[in-house]
């Protein structure tokens, strides 16, 4: 606990745990939330509030405060998040190891306590501050958009039906962040170069994103023959599921999985530090 609390105590005052906040926020409010089905234009959250007015926005449930919260966490967001929760600790930690300075501090502990504090504190940190961002987010939404009380009539009819549970969606959001920090934490085991290291699973999860949406449309795409066993596993491994949580039917599924994928990473990352000759480099 007292290596997790020094860890803690250096990323959240580091500049890259306020960075990676403001950089979620950012990602967020560029998404894209609504369609104008007149002219097809699309409007991302930043531009609906600088060109909608009150009136406007009432008149569409796409415009309603929980609805944009919803949404924008699909946007630009679910890809640039492990270049994003990255932030929080590769710099600080890479700049550690090419000073040789944690050399003092596993000698005051043990290596096995200090990397586990680490890898914990570093996931954990990435994950607060996505969630913290998403926070943000949904504060300053709120303010600038109606409410579902508002509505009424059609519009107030279907927002009725729709369920929207922030505490989950912030929990779905945490989780996504921790999840997605631990392919960068898990390369810092392997190389000390941060560029590569932040750059990296951003790629790894581009891949994964497109090969998930080509077996999903492989999976739907003779509608009398839909494969639901093939459908109902990819949508329990899929790169974005935890922030599907709230809607999901399978949510101790998808937490069994993605925690098996975490237990494995932490794992592989204490196996390949214990192995090293030199503890401090």
């Amino acid at each position: 606990m007292g290596n997790i609390y020094v860890c803690f105590r250096k990323l959240l005052t580091s500049p890259g745990f306020y960075l990676c906040i403001l950089g979620t926020v950012a990602l967020l409010f560029s998404a894209q939330v609504y369609t104008d089905t007149v002219n097809e234009n699309r409007y991302s959250v930043i531009q609906a509030a600088m060109e909608f007015d009150g009136g406007y926005c009432l008149q569409h449930y796409d415009l309603c405060d929980f609805m944009i919260m919803k949404n924008a966490e699909y946007g630009w967001l679910t890809l640039f998040v492990p270049i994003i929760t990255a932030f929080c600790f590769v710099p600080s930690m890479c700049t550690e190891q090419a000073s040789n300075a944690i050399r003092y501090q596993i000698f005051r502990s043990s290596r096995l306590k200090f990397e586990l504090s680490r890898f914990l504190s570093g996931i954990i940190s990435g994950g607060t501050a996505a969630a913290v961002g998403y926070a943000v987010f949904c504060g300053t939404v709120s303010l600038l958009f109606p409410a579902a009380a508002e509505y009424g009539g059609y519009e107030g009819q279907i927002l009725a039906d729709i369920t929207f549970s922030f505490p989950c969606e912030l929990l779905g959001i945490w989780l996504y962040g921790v999840f997605w920090s631990t392919p960068a934490m898990l390369l810092t085991s392997m190389m000390r170069n941060k560029y590569l290291i932040i750059c990296i699973p951003f790629f790894v999860k581009y891949g994964m994103t497109q090969g998930y949406q080509r077996m999903i449309q492989s999976a739907v795409g003779d509608f009398e023959n839909v494969d639901h066993d093939l459908l109902k596993f990819l949508n329990i491994t899929s790169p974005e599921a935890l922030m599907g949580l709230d809607g999901s039917g399978d949510f101790g599924w998808i937490l069994l999985c993605f925690g098996t994928l975490l237990s494995g990473f932490l794992i592989l990352y204490l196996t390949i530090q214990k192995s090293r000759r030199d503890c401090g480099a």
